[in-house]
């Protein structure tokens, strides 16, 4: 068994994931990487650390379950969930399918709540577990295009601050919500100077600042359960 505190990360290899493992890794944790489609940067980013890597497509019957046991297999125990993995596909609402759905919502509902449930015992073993999700400001303002994607962080968010109340005092839960961390790639020019004009920090946040909240939350004060930190660069502020 490890003797430093373990952390999980899902979809930790690249982009916000990439950020908070390293984050947390230098805050003196032993981080596992999950990955699925972006195996070789999760598996050298693992390396760098000195943590550990996973692959898994956690979509697959059984897979967050066994994804819990196959990291306590590494690494002996669990103190920190951070449930980042996530699918953003954009979709008129009129034009979404039933496969679109169900993959927003199993990926971005099911799994974290599944992962979460495996690992509850291993995160109260020692007194002090933590459990961070990530979610989206735009639980409470939808994106044109993604009121799926945001119907299911939304969903996430309720879990976050009910988990927090039936799992306190040994488990704490919380949520960080970015709004424009960091831009798609395909995201056109025109839509990103458009929607900058709404923050008034008036940039992408980047993932370091979300990596940082992500971190406050997992390791800070005891006393902070059933948050939810907007890391947004003042959008919600300005709406």
């Amino acid at each position: 068994m490890s003797a430093r505190r373990v952390a999980l990360v899902t979809g930790g290899g690249v982009r916000l994931g990439a950020a908070i493992s390293a984050a947390l890794a230098d805050a003196g944790l032993l981080v596992v990487v999950h990955a699925h489609g972006h195996a070789p940067e999760a598996q050298a980013l693992a390396a760098r650390l000195g943590g550990h890597c996973i692959v898994a497509d956690l979509l697959t019957p059984g897979a967050p379950e066994a994804l819990v046991t196959q990291a306590l297999a590494q690494v002996g125990r669990l103190d920190v969930l951070v449930n980042n993995a996530g699918v953003f596909e954009a979709c008129a609402a009129e034009a979404l399918d039933d496969a679109l759905w169900a993959r927003h919502f199993a990926l971005n509902v099911d799994v974290p709540f599944k992962l979460a449930r495996a690992a509850l015992p291993h995160l109260r073993a020692h007194g002090a577990g933590s459990v961070v999700n990530l979610l989206d400001i735009s639980a409470l303002r939808p994106y044109r295009g993604f009121t799926h994607y945001s119907a299911t962080k939304a969903a996430l968010q309720a879990l976050t601050v009910g988990w927090a109340a039936e799992w306190a005092p040994s488990v704490r839960v919380n949520g960080v919500a970015p709004g424009a961390a960091l831009f798609p790639p395909e995201m056109p020019e025109r839509a990103r100077t458009e929607y900058l004009r709404r923050v008034p920090m008036g940039a992408e946040t980047g993932a370091d600042a979300v990596a940082s909240a992500v971190r406050y939350l997992a390791l800070g004060p005891s006393g902070i359960t059933g948050q939810v930190l907007a890391v947004d660069g003042g959008r919600t502020a300005a709406w």
